[in-house]
């Protein structure tokens, strides 16, 4: 894996902010400042097509500031808000999804999501987490009475999911209207239900998402209940994008890069390292609970210091690691 982008590596190094670069001819990204301490910022693409519309992918969190970023970023290329005419998300999550409506509200845009994303989102926004059933999960993972009220306190920060207003739902091989380009949708399940990465074959590109990161590995299970294993279908997500791997990924996060099959790799190692360790752990007893296999597996800031939503991810992703072993696909 090479970064394709000086200015995106030595920022995303800094944990700073990357400005508006152009990545090929009516191509451009513009990092968005995040809250939180993991990463610094998301990535957002502009489109201009072959009329001079714009089209917008993965628009950030939502804020005056990222607004702000966004309306600049379109006067630099002698164009406003009102020029936009899709949203593309690739994901549910308000670091991607979050300025959406704000566009659409500014320029009529139409807002595309996966089919299965948009179901993600009404369940998620209709059954919300609870007090009750996040205790009621403690107990099944087998949590320490003294524990699970911090796990509680996780649910109960989670701020209301809301819908926004969709215009398009997408599948897997369908092709996005932007004019001068050939914008195909991958559905890559895993990070979400209905992730889905965009790839142009003719300019050698493809838009990540979530699902294919620089830096960092994806969580998975992270958009509500799924009826498959999101371990499972992530590592599917990932055969699919390494072919053909001659292709610039443009990530949701980090910086721009090429080798995308050794990164594929890379990152399925990575989870199935997890997936082994879980194996031998539970070979060795099978009886253990979700939270006496998380604390036997490493952690890189240790089992013992997670706390909070750390806590809760590290326990759900050791429960999908489990239903692997077990055979849930």
């Amino acid at each position: 894996m090479e970064s394709t982008s000086a200015a995106q590596f030595d920022a995303s190094a800094a944990f700073g902010v990357p400005g508006l670069e152009q990545v090929r001819d009516d191509v451009w990204a513009l990092g968005q400042p995040m809250p939180g301490e993991h990463l610094p910022a998301s990535l957002l693409y502009l489109l201009r097509d072959s009329s001079g519309g714009f089209h917008v992918i993965d628009p950030g969190t939502d804020g005056d500031d990222n607004w702000g970023r966004l309306v600049d970023a379109l006067a630099s290329l002698d164009a406003r808000p009102d020029a936009i005419r899709s949203v593309t998300v690739t994901h549910l999550h308000a670091d991607h999804l979050g300025m959406a409506t704000r566009i659409q509200h500014a320029s009529g845009a139409t807002l595309a999501l996966h089919h299965a994303e948009a179901a993600a989102l009404q369940t998620l926004a209709e059954h919300p987490p609870t007090r009750e059933g996040t205790a009621q999960q403690a107990r099944e993972w087998g949590v320490p009475v003294e524990r699970s009220a911090e796990l509680v306190a996780v649910a109960d920060a989670m701020p209301p999911v809301i819908v926004p207003a969709i215009d398009l739902l997408l599948s897997d091989g369908d092709r996005l209207d932007v004019p001068g380009f050939a914008l195909d949708v991958v559905h890559t399940p895993g990070h979400t239900p209905g992730h889905l990465c965009l790839r142009d074959t003719g300019r050698g590109l493809l838009f990540s998402g979530d699902h294919l990161l620089p830096t960092v590995f994806s969580g998975l299970g992270l958009g509500g209940a799924s009826t498959t294993n999101p371990l499972a279908d992530y590592l599917q997500g990932l055969e699919r994008i390494s072919r053909p791997g001659d292709v610039e990924v443009l990530p949701g996060h980090g910086f721009r890069f090429t080798g995308v099959a050794e990164r594929a790799a890379e990152t399925a190692e990575h989870h199935l390292r997890r997936t082994a360790e879980v194996r031998a752990t539970v070979a060795a007893d099978p009886s253990l609970s979700i939270w006496e296999i998380a604390s036997k597996l490493t952690w890189t800031a240790g089992f013992d210091n997670l706390s909070g939503f750390q806590l809760w991810s590290a326990l759900s992703q050791t429960a999908l690691h489990r239903e692997y072993v077990g055979g849930r696909r």
